[in-house]
């Protein structure tokens, strides 16, 4: 698997944040939240975040945190397994900008959480 993150990965669209908010997931790890649902029609997970203005009221650290969470998920997307694939939304939680070393840590936790999340489903 690369280490980039294409357009073709992005979840964007109406249709995939509706179908993500109505039968998604959680799995919480702060300073970060991860929505998540199956998605058959990709070949590749679709990958978003947000930050919200109300947690994180100036856009130069909301934008921060945004590359931040992005770097890291693109470095360690592949704990999140490719058998079956998903649509992952980020959400950060924090009131205020942290480490990068935390926000990746939390990252790969929630990673590694979801792909444990798939095996329960797929054996039962």
């Amino acid at each position: 698997m690369t280490h980039g993150l294409p357009k073709d990965e992005r979840l964007k669209g109406r249709h995939w944040f509706g179908v993500l908010f109505e039968q998604g997931q959680n799995i919480k790890r702060f300073p970060l939240k991860l929505v998540h649902t199956p998605v058959t029609e990709t070949t590749n997970h679709l990958f978003g975040v947000s930050v919200p203005k109300r947690n994180v009221p100036k856009a130069v650290n909301r934008n921060r945190i945004k590359r931040q969470i992005r770097e890291a998920y693109r470095l360690n997307k592949s704990l999140a397994g490719t058998q079956d694939f998903g649509a992952l939304f980020f959400i950060y939680q924090g009131r205020e900008s942290l480490p990068y070393a935390r926000i990746e840590q939390a990252v790969k936790d929630l990673l590694m959480r979801y792909a444990q999340t798939k095996k329960v489903v797929d054996e039962a």
